[in-house]
C-alpha cells in the first residue's frame, strides 16, 4: 500500500510539474486605474493563471512568460454593463414586445448566446440581466455561460420583474395578455410580495428587479418594503425600474439598493439618495443612437432633430444634477433593440459615450462601467479593477482612450477573461 502511494504521489507531482501555468506579460500604452481615475503611462501587466501579479513600467520578461506588445493600446479593467437585456430582441414597433416575447424558449437561450459573445467582444466581461428574459431564462443562459463552452460575460441575473398589475403597460389586448404573466411576476399584496422574493432566490437569482410604475399604476408602500425587507434579510439586492420622480422617491425611501433609469428625478430626490447611497443606473444613448432610434419610429427632419435634442438635454441635465450631488452612478445601457445600423454590442457600450457626452470627464464615467459596478455587484474584490490579486478580466482599446474616447472606445484590439484571450483581432503574442 505505501508502495503504491508513494507511485501515486510521484504520479501526481511529475504532472503538475509538467504543466506549464498560463503567463502572460503585456505592454501598454496607458492603463485606467478606476480607483484613482488616472491613467498610467507604459505599464506593464504580469498575468498568471487569469491572476493580475503585478502591474509596473519595470516589470522583466521571464522564460516561458508569453510577452504581448500592446503599446499603442489603453487597458482598462473589463467593462461592466448593469442594464442587460439578452433575452429579448425587440424591433421599433407597437408590436415589437408581443413579436418578441412569441420566441420559443430555446430560441431566446440561442439568441442570448450570440448577444453575450457581442457583449463580450466589445469589452464587456460582466453584465447584470434584469429583467425580459421569459420564467428565469436568464438563470439558464447564465448557468450555460458558466459551463465554458460558449464566450461571454460573467451574469448576474434578476428572474422575471417584479412588477404592479399590468407589468410594465398601462393597458394591453386581452389576447397579448399572455406577456404580462411569462415577462413579469405581478405583486398583489405585500404577503404576495414576499413569496415573490422567495420564489425567486430559490431558482438562484442574484438581484430582484422591480417595475415600480407603468403608465399608470405603482407598487405600494407595503409592497415594496415587503420585497426590500425580505431580499435584503436574503443578502439579496433589491433595484428598481422608476421612469417618474414620485415613484423613485417611493423607491429610494423603501431601501432599494438602485434606481434604473430616473429619466425626470428632482434635485430633493437625487438629495436623498446621495444622503442613502442610492445608486442610479442611467440608461441613456448617444447622439448618434437618439437620431437612429427616432428615425426608426418614423420621425424625420427637424421634428426628429427637436425630438432627439428635447430627450437628450433631458437626461443630460438629470446626470450633471446627480453628479453633482454626489449619486454614485453605475452604466447601464438597456439596449435590446433589434435596429438597423445599431449591432448589440456597439449599442450596450454606446451608453459609456452617452455620459461623456452630457460633459462628464473620460476618466469619471469609465468609472461608472468598473469600478462602481464591481463594488454595487459586491464583486470588487475580484473585478473592476487593474491590480496585483485580481482577476484578469481586462480590454485593451486602440490608441488613446483618454485623449479619443468617442473613437477608442468602439475599436477593441484585445479582451482578456480570466487572463485568457477570448477576443484577439491580430495576432500579437512574440517570444521575444
Amino acid at each position: 500500500m505505501r508502495l503504491l502511494l508513494s507511485a501515486l504521489l510521484f504520479f501526481y507531482s511529475t504532472i503538475t510539474q509538467a504543466q506549464s501555468p498560463n503567463r502572460l506579460l503585456i505592454q501598454v500604452g496607458k492603463l485606467y486605474d478606476s480607483q484613482q481615475k488616472i491613467f498610467l503611462n507604459n505599464q506593464k501587466i504580469f498575468i498568471e493563471n487569469g491572476i493580475i501579479k503585478e502591474i509596473g513600467p519595470n516589470i522583466k520578461k521571464a522564460a516561458g512568460v508569453k510577452f504581448i506588445d500592446l503599446s499603442q493600446c489603453t487597458a482598462t479593467p473589463g467593462l461592466i454593463d448593469m442594464h442587460t437585456h439578452l433575452l429579448i430582441h425587440q424591433k421599433q414597433s407597437d408590436d415589437g414586445m408581443i413579436i418578441a416575447s412569441k420566441v420559443p424558449a430555446s430560441e431566446r437561450i440561442k439568441q442570448g448566446l450570440a448577444f453575450a459573445k457581442e457583449n463580450l467582444e466589445v469589452g464587456l466581461t460582466t453584465v447584470r440581466d434584469i429583467g425580459n428574459s421569459g420564467q428565469y431564462l436568464d438563470v439558464a443562459l447564465k448557468k450555460e455561460l458558466a459551463k465554458g463552452k460558449a464566450l461571454g460575460p460573467t451574469m448576474y441575473v434578476s428572474g422575471p420583474i417584479l412588477s404592479p398589475p399590468g407589468g410594465q403597460f398601462g393597458k394591453m389586448a386581452p389576447a397579448d395578455s399572455f406577456v404580462i404573466n411569462q415577462e413579469y411576476r405581478v405583486i398583489k399584496g405585500a404577503d404576495d410580495a414576499r413569496l415573490a422574493v422567495l420564489e425567486h432566490i430559490k431558482h438562484g437569482v442574484d438581484v430582484i428587479k422591480v417595475c415600480m410604475n407603468t403608465d399608470n399604476r405603482m407598487l405600494t408602500l407595503d409592497e415594496i418594503s415587503a420585497i426590500v425587507k425580505t431580499a435584503h434579510e436574503n443578502n439579496i439586492p433589491v433595484t428598481a425600474h422608476a421612469t417618474t420622480d414620485k415613484s423613485a422617491r417611493a423607491a429610494v425611501l423603501a431601501g432599494v439598493n438602485g434606481i434604473e433609469h430616473g429619466y425626470d428625478l428632482s434635485d430633493n430626490t437625487l438629495i436623498l439618495m446621495a444622503q442613502r447611497g442610492t445608486y442610479l443606473v442611467p440608461t441613456d444613448v448617444t447622439k448618434e443612437q437618439a437620431k437612429i432610434l427616432v428615425e426608426g419610429i418614423g420621425m424625420r427632419g427637424k421634428e426628429a432633430e427637436d425630438y432627439a435634442k428635447g430627450f437628450l438635454d433631458g437626461v443630460h441635465d438629470r446626470l450633471r444634477r446627480a453628479v453633482g450631488k454626489g449619486v454614485t452612478i453605475l452604466s447601464g445601457s438597456d439596449f435590446y433593440n433589434d435596429i438597423k445600423g445599431l449591432p448589440r454590442g456597439k449599442g450596450a457600450v454606446g451608453v459609456i459615450l452617452s455620459y461623456h457626452e452630457a460633459g462628464i470627464p473620460v476618466n469619471e464615467v469609465l468609472q461608472y462601467a468598473t469600478y462602481n459596478a464591481a463594488k454595487a455587484l459586491g464583486a470588487s474584490d475580484s473585478i473592476g479593477t487593474i491590480k496585483k490579486g485580481m482577476k484578469a478580466d481586462i480590454v485593451f482599446f486602440n490608441g488613446d482612450l483618454e485623449k479619443d474616447f468617442g473613437t477608442a472606445l468602439f475599436d477593441v484590439q484585445m479582451v482578456l477573461k480570466d487572463g485568457i484571450p477570448v477576443y484577439p483581432k491580430r495576432k500579437t503574442e512574440t517570444n521575444k
